[in-house]
């Protein structure tokens, strides 16, 4: 538990949660961020649930205690949302720690992992977290850590009564969702094409493409638009010595996961690809290409690929995926 307070702590502190002007938490929380963050409703819903919960009493003693705070004005919180950010913190926290969670059920399908390596494993992702933190922590990153990664799992399990409810949350949180059908056909590859899978693909990007026309309707009125453009920017690299080092990172990670890519199971082998590459382009035009909080959808297969390649032992050749995983792990 304490391992998943710190990249809770480090992106509280730095680069801290509230300074962007077009994406503060009192403005995502109530609808008047600017697009396309105020598009990702599911933590904002959650939160504004949370504080209106929260006793009054207990409202105005957090509102004087942040009043009072020089730590709380150093970090740009507004005393007034005290309880919109304890409630963000909150779930925040709660997500990081499921994401790391969920992540050791995802990884002990692939490879044999003792209990205590599998905790590490998961325990070393959170310690290296807060590496792909640029500019800003958003209060959906942690969450769509979790779920997307627990969708799929859930995918490769079939699990489907369980994953598309999480796959309506995950579109909810934020639109990059929709990459878990691109998963979900890469691996299936020309067998997409039956029905009992065609039905599956084309259900799942039914439903992703409803939920942001049904956000982008909500929030029509908002200032921004579909998406930033910052290829001008990523063109240019014009990185501080830290955006250089998280560039390196990228690239070392990326080298990591092609090394022994060939031998690594289907699922991984293909979730890597549905998700990086497209990660990577959308980034060079919509995002920092440094900022490496944008390829979260890929880390789950990415932990995997390099764990082979360190020379983590495979479960064995079977690609298939089912729930005993879940039950062994256990």
């Amino acid at each position: 538990m304490a391992v998943a307070a710190v990249p809770m702590v480090v992106g509280v502190f730095r680069p801290g949660m509230n300074y962007y002007h077009k994406a503060k938490v009192a403005d995502m929380v109530y609808g008047r961020a600017h697009q396309p963050f105020v598009r990702r409703q599911l933590v904002p819903v959650m939160v504004r649930g949370g504080a209106a919960l929260m006793p009054a009493a207990m409202r105005g003693q957090l509102e004087e205690r942040f009043a009072k705070s020089e730590l709380v004005k150093r970090l740009g919180w507004d005393a007034e949302y005290a309880g919109e950010f304890v409630a963000a913190i909150i779930l925040m926290y709660g997500a990081m720690l499921g994401f790391l969670l969920v992540l050791r059920l995802f990884l002990v399908q692939f490879f044999e992992l003792s209990g205590i390596k599998s905790h590490g494993v998961a325990l070393a992702t959170g310690l290296l977290l807060p590496a792909t933190f640029c500019g800003v922590l958003y209060i959906y990153d942690f969450s769509q850590l979790l779920l997307f990664t627990t969708g799929a799992l859930l995918m490769g399990q079939r699990r489907w009564g369980l994953f598309y409810p999480v796959f309506i949350l995950g579109c909810l949180n934020k639109e990059t969702t929709i990459l878990l059908p691109v998963v979900f056909a890469l691996y299936h590859g020309w067998r997409t094409l039956r029905w009992e899978n065609l039905r599956h693909f084309l259900g799942q990007m039914a439903l992703g493409l409803a939920m942001a026309l049904m956000l982008s309707w909500l929030f029509q009125g908002n200032p921004g638009g579909a998406a930033e453009w910052h290829l001008e920017r990523n063109l240019h690299l014009s990185l501080s010595g830290l955006g250089w080092a998280r560039l390196i990172i990228l690239i070392v990670v990326v080298a990591l996961c092609l090394v022994r890519i060939l031998k690594a199971p289907v699922f991984l082998r293909r979730g890597w690809l549905a998700t990086m590459p497209i990660l990577l382009v959308a980034t060079l035009f919509l995002g920092y290409i440094d900022e490496l909080r944008d390829y979260y959808e890929a880390l789950p297969f990415a932990v995997g690929l390099i764990l082979l390649t360190l020379g983590a032992k495979l479960k064995g050749t079977d690609e298939s995926l089912s729930s005993s995983a879940i039950t062994a792990s256990n």
